[in-house]
């Protein structure tokens, strides 16, 4: 899930949300972030960081940015305030020139930072105080690719693709590093393009989306076995609300998301919820965000049985929605008032209440494809996006 509080210790604005970040590369082969200020609604400032930058995350004060440098095999630190680099941190197994990094997130109750390197089977761990690499830990044949973690849990969690039904999922113990594979002999098939990842907001159940989906107990200090739902079958993504909701996008031609109140398992491996529901929505469903309030869910449809893609936002109070059609769909991020949609070489922000698109923001120079965008953020996160 998307955290929806400002943390006690943020530096946010005045309006109470931190800057939107947009990675990008100019020229195929310079790397920047553009800061945006969601007031303004302008880029104020451009920070040049590595090769190929793509995928970020904020730490949970908020005082930092991390970047994932694909080509580069590395990750750009960046103070959140001021946008000075304050370090380039290289990642993977020294020696290795097929890295890889696709993820990043920072623990929420730690001072750790998480890097999944998929083309090295490695998680590097960089100490967010310090802006140093503690260890980097092998995790197997699978490619890491999604991180999922909880203020409320003692493990950060990891999704690795393999293949044939053999994917699967390790916890990270955030005291002492140490990995378990937690899902062995479970038939996992997960979409590497999205997060399947999320974890109850009292901490004590992890779920794993997929064609056939995993739901597992963990505990202080162990975990259980992991069972199954049949509802929760030919899910991609979701994000588990603090009021207990979880809402999830489904696979394929499914036009339809799905909604659990409450849903967890035991330490006896018993599974219960107390409501379920499906809401109505579209084939292609792709990207799925909530604003830092928790107001608004954003789900990017992909352009599948329409001329045009767009954004579904559903209201979290009654679960209406309204869809708004957009001529291309990119990365998604929320703030508590607007949506932002990727385009190529700009992004568009789309107001939550009123569903109304507002003028697109350039990202480099108007009108120049040279610019190539890739991922933005608006925020810490419980999950890597």
């Amino acid at each position: 899930m998307n955290s929806s509080k400002a943390n006690a210790n943020s530096r946010n604005l005045p309006s109470g949300n931190p800057y939107v970040f947009v990675s990008y590369e100019f020229d195929y082969q310079f790397g920047y972030v553009a800061v945006i200020d969601p007031a303004e609604q302008k880029v104020i400032n451009r920070i040049q960081v590595g090769r190929e930058p793509g995928p970020m995350c904020m730490d949970y004060e908020e005082k930092k940015l991390y970047v994932v440098n694909t080509r580069g095999n590395s990750v750009t630190i960046i103070d959140a305030v001021n946008g000075d680099v304050i370090k380039t941190v290289h990642v993977g197994t020294p020696g290795n020139i097929n890295i890889n990094p696709v993820a990043v997130f920072a623990a929420p109750n730690v001072n750790k930072v998480y890097v999944a390197n998929a083309g090295d089977h490695s998680v590097t761990i960089i100490d967010s105080e310090k802006d140093t690499v503690i260890t980097t830990v092998d995790v197997g044949v699978g490619r890491p690719f999604a991180f999922a973690g909880n203020e409320k849990s003692d493990f950060v969690y990891l999704a690795c693709k393999v293949a044939d039904k053999k994917d699967y999922v390790i916890a990270i113990t955030i005291d002492d590093d140490n990995i378990s594979r937690f899902n062995s002999g479970f038939p996992l098939a997960l979409d590497e393009t999205r997060n399947p990842l999320t974890v109850h907001p009292y901490g004590h159940t992890q779920i794993t989306l997929g064609t056939i989906a995993m739901i597992t107990y963990f505990g202080a200090d162990d975990f259980g076995l992991p069972n199954t739902l049949s509802l929760l079958d030919n899910t991609a993504s979701g994000v588990y609300l603090n009021n207990k909701l979880l809402f999830c996008t489904t696979q394929g031609k499914r036009e339809y998301l799905k909604r659990f109140t409450d849903l967890s398992i035991d330490w006896k491996n018993h599974i219960s919820y107390s409501g379920f529901t499906e809401i109505p929505s579209y084939k292609g469903q792709d990207k799925i965000r909530v604003s830092r309030n928790q107001e608004y869910l954003g789900v990017t449809i992909l352009p599948t049985a329409f001329p045009m893609g767009g954004l579904q936002i559903i209201n979290v109070e009654d679960s209406s929605s309204r869809f708004v059609e957009l001529p291309y769909v990119g990365d998604l991020a929320l703030s508590d008032t607007k949506a932002y949609v990727g385009e190529p070489s700009a992004i568009r922000p789309i107001d939550l209440a009123t569903a109304k698109t507002l003028p697109a923001i350039p990202i480099g120079v108007p009108n120049d494809t040279r610019v190539n965008v890739k991922n933005m953020i608006s925020g810490y996160s419980n999950q890597s996006l």
